[in-house]
């Protein structure tokens, strides 16, 4: 029998939509790399720990039919929210549960990947041992388990910023008269810092630009909430030891690279810290980090952190970058740059490479076979010669795209990717996302991450139900449409409408 109890998440849901990190695409290639074989992400079994409303694993639901999906949240106003959803788009592999995470165990069986986000820093001491324990006991034996906390030196300045809402607006009873208390305080604490060119006064003008558009469920729930431990990332490791696991990695890769700091620093820092957990423990410090995305597996699985191009080649490639140039010039040794819309930039004067990264620009954001990248990058510079490319080119892009993928510039997947960029005849958009276009403004991408889209947009994904031509949309609109639509009537900016959405991941057929 599982435990239920009114919470503060049911008077106040958390907004509940996709998190990058947690897809079991992205777990099952970090443990590829370094040598581990991961569970086949086909008919994989998930488990989520505190799942909310279900928005992390609806999307994941979709992407992987015959997988199985299981959420708990002790909220169920939440759980009734997800299974709402679930009864709507009639998806039949996703299991929610209203109950506490202290109930499950052993019997409750064995999942591939285990996800319990935003949930460890904001239990008890008990809860989070348990947290531990089931990502022991119910992981199967080449399982991964995603778990984020926040984490010091970084939640120091947080915590204090915290401690102040705290201690005004808790004398309030009612919730949201609790957040707006806790905004004004935020507001006075905004005009009582001291100058700009003060260091204590940058600092928390810094982090009160963070919070200054936070929603009202945030705010209630990582600051206001009665809970918020953060931890340095050696113990938490240290508390992962203790219950048989070890650390992999973290889901964000860009920040386990010591090569983001100047080369003296990256240097002095292999020296101090020769092990990979003292040397992220130090980043830490370096960057005053605030939160981690941490991935473990059990003790016995070895690890092979020399990542080899070798494991690359069975992978497919993915990149939202673009050139700088508008021309990029593909000559050998010309330096060209390329960045992502997140700002996340490679710079190469290698002709294979840059043909390569063209290549995936032209493809955005869809993912292509390495070999058939390689083969296609080869054929950009050599269009008059049959020769294949050679091995000295693959080893040359799978090198580059693994830098890529540490810089955040390049993503490595398992596979193909769950949409398409080139619209059908009739075009269907997902259906996760013509359902939450006519509820909200943010919606679900099949890249597994969530899209703020214009009321335009909205009322267009209703119509891209894969029954209707763009020819038969354009007239539909034209004969009286929504007048949210009345600039996509003529045929043209229609197409280019639809052809941004597919560009944002939205369209399946």
């Amino acid at each position: 029998m599982l435990t239920t109890h009114k919470t503060s998440y049911d008077e106040v849901p958390y907004e509940s939509f996709p998190i990058p990190g947690t897809q079991p695409d992205r777990l099952w290639t970090l443990a590829h790399l370094p040598g581990l074989e991961a569970p086949a992400l086909e008919t994989c079994r998930v488990l989520e720990l505190g799942c909310a409303g279900a928005g992390n694993l609806i999307p994941m639901a979709l992407e992987l039919p015959h997988a199985q999906f299981t959420g708990i949240d002790l909220s169920s106003v939440q759980i009734a929210d997800g299974e709402a959803v679930l009864r709507a788009l009639q998806i039949g592999n996703v299991k929610l549960i209203a109950g506490s995470v202290m109930d499950l165990d052993e019997g409750f069986g064995q999942f591939d990947y285990i996800v319990a986000h935003g949930l460890y820093s904001w239990v008890p001491n008990a809860v989070q041992e348990k947290i531990l324990q089931i990502c022991k006991r119910n992981l199967a034996p080449k399982g991964v388990a995603y778990v984020s906390y926040n984490t010091l030196p970084g939640w120091r300045m947080r915590g204090m910023i915290r401690d102040l809402m705290r201690y005004h607006a808790m004398q309030f009873p009612e919730a949201r008269e609790r957040v707006a208390q806790a905004r004004a305080i935020l507001d006075f604490l905004a005009k009582g810092v001291p100058d700009e060119n003060n260091a204590h006064g940058k600092m928390l003008r810094s982090e009160l630009e963070l919070l200054r558009d936070a929603p009202d469920y945030y705010i209630l729930h990582e600051h206001l909430h009665d809970l918020n431990e953060p931890i340095y990332f050696h113990e938490f490791v240290q508390r992962a030891q203790r219950n048989g696991l070890q650390y992999l990695a973290d889901a964000d890769v860009t920040t386990m690279m010591a090569s983001r700091f100047p080369s003296q620093v990256t240097d002095r820092l292999r020296k101090l810290a020769p092990d990979a957990i003292r040397q992220e423990q130090f980043m830490d410090f370096l960057s005053n980090r605030t939160f981690r995305r941490t991935l473990l597996v059990h003790a016995e699985q070895s690890i092979d952190r020399m990542i080899t191009v070798q494991r690359v080649r069975d992978l497919w490639v993915a990149s939202t970058a673009r050139a700088e140039s508008q021309k990029p010039n593909l000559a050998e040794g010309v330096v060209e740059k390329f960045c992502t819309p997140a700002g996340m930039c490679v710079s190469t004067p290698k002709a294979i490479t840059k043909s390569a990264l063209v290549t995936l620009a032209t493809l955005r954001p869809a993912a292509i076979a390495i070999p058939d990248l390689v083969a296609s990058a080869y054929s950009r510079l050599n269009p008059l010669t049959a020769k294949p490319p050679g091995a000295q080119e693959f080893e040359m892009i799978a090198g580059d795209l693994l830098h890529g993928f540490a810089a955040g510039v390049v993503e490595l997947h398992a596979g193909p990717s769950p949409f398409t960029v080139e619209p059908g005849p009739r075009p269907c958009a997902s259906p996760l996302a013509r359902y939450q276009a006519g509820r909200v403004a943010r919606v679900s991408t099949l890249r597994h991450e969530s899209l703020v889209v214009p009321e335009t947009i909205r009322a267009l994904l209703a119509l891209l139900d894969g029954t209707r031509t763009l020819e038969e949309i354009a007239a539909g609109i034209k004969a009286g449409g929504p007048a949210t639509l009345s600039k996509l009537s003529d045929l043209a900016a229609l197409k280019s409408a639809v052809n941004d959405i597919a560009r944002n991941a939205l369209i399946v057929s």
